[in-house]
């Protein structure tokens, strides 16, 4: 019983260093980078780290933050979801800066999550238009599926929307697609 508390323990530093680098998770999202925790451990666990004041929990939008001034973005909550999809091939991954949400790799492929909101597709097209074809393949996550058809900048591999329970669906630029 003792190793497996030690066990659980050691996802400590990793959720610490994970909600310094994304600022803000949802609980859901934990969960379901540890699927091998049971959920009322995993919960034991933020609740001893928030009591050391290490992070801030807020369960009435069920948000683990970083610190109580952490702001949640929702760009970074969504393009985390895609990020889970690939948890199993994932080598590293990392927040970055705009116009790309977060990068992480595989063991064959780069890629870039890229989130764009409604009305702001003109713009995104702008910032990524200068991007090389062979840079990192980039994932964009739009808000509607209505927003593909005004999206065109080099390297995009797929199209997603995440649903706020976290079920991301996948398009193409000729519909949806089931990878």
């Amino acid at each position: 019983m003792q190793h497996r508390n030690q066990q659980q323990e050691s996802h400590l530093p990793e959720i610490l260093r994970l909600l310094s680098t994304y600022h803000a998770l949802s609980r859901m999202q934990l969960e379901a980078l540890y699927p091998k925790l049971p959920q009322p451990k995993l919960l034991l666990l933020l609740k001893k780290l928030e009591k050391t004041g290490r992070l801030t929990l807020m369960p009435e939008r069920d948000l683990v933050l970083h610190a109580g001034d952490s702001v949640p973005n929702p760009s970074t909550l969504a393009a985390f979801w895609v990020l889970l999809d690939f948890r199993e091939d994932i080598t590293y991954h990392t927040a970055s800066d705009f116009p790309v949400t977060l990068t992480f790799y595989t063991q064959s492929d780069a890629y870039d999550v890229i989130h764009i909101p409604e009305e702001k597709e003109m713009l995104m097209n702008h910032a990524l238009s200068a991007y090389k074809e062979d840079s990192p393949r980039r994932i964009a996550v739009v808000d509607d599926a209505g927003q593909i058809p005004l999206l065109d900048f080099p390297g995009i591999a797929a199209f997603c929307t995440v649903a706020p329970d976290g079920k991301v669906q996948y398009y193409s630029k000729q519909g949806v697609t089931d990878t």
